[in-house]
């Protein structure tokens, strides 16, 4: 038998703005769980998509995901031409933000 339960949980995301607007946001608790969005209130909800997609163990990351993460990033190529890759990958040194 399986159930499905509703559990209220606070999920705590550092959000970074991204060059020409909206913003883009990972779980730290989550290694690899990121959402973009043009506004404040889709990017909470696609924070919500996330960790559903990280909690359902979708351990790999296509790529169209690892493209579209390094054009929010402003590169032209992923980090790895190897796919899927694994979400646990370190970004590169250049992907951290100047004031970290």
């Amino acid at each position: 038998m399986t159930y499905t339960v509703s559990v209220p949980l606070q999920i705590l995301a550092e959000v970074h703005e991204i060059e020409g607007g909206g913003d883009w946001a990972e779980v730290l608790r989550f290694p690899g769980c990121i959402a973009q969005a043009e506004t404040i209130e889709r990017l909470k909800e696609n924070i919500v998509l996330a960790v559903e997609d990280w909690l359902n163990g979708l351990p790999v990351k296509t790529e169209d995901e690892a493209r579209r993460l390094a054009e929010l990033q402003g590169i032209r190529n992923p980090v790895d031409g190897s796919f899927p890759q694994p979400y646990g990958y370190q970004p590169p040194s250049s992907w951290v933000d100047e004031d970290e």
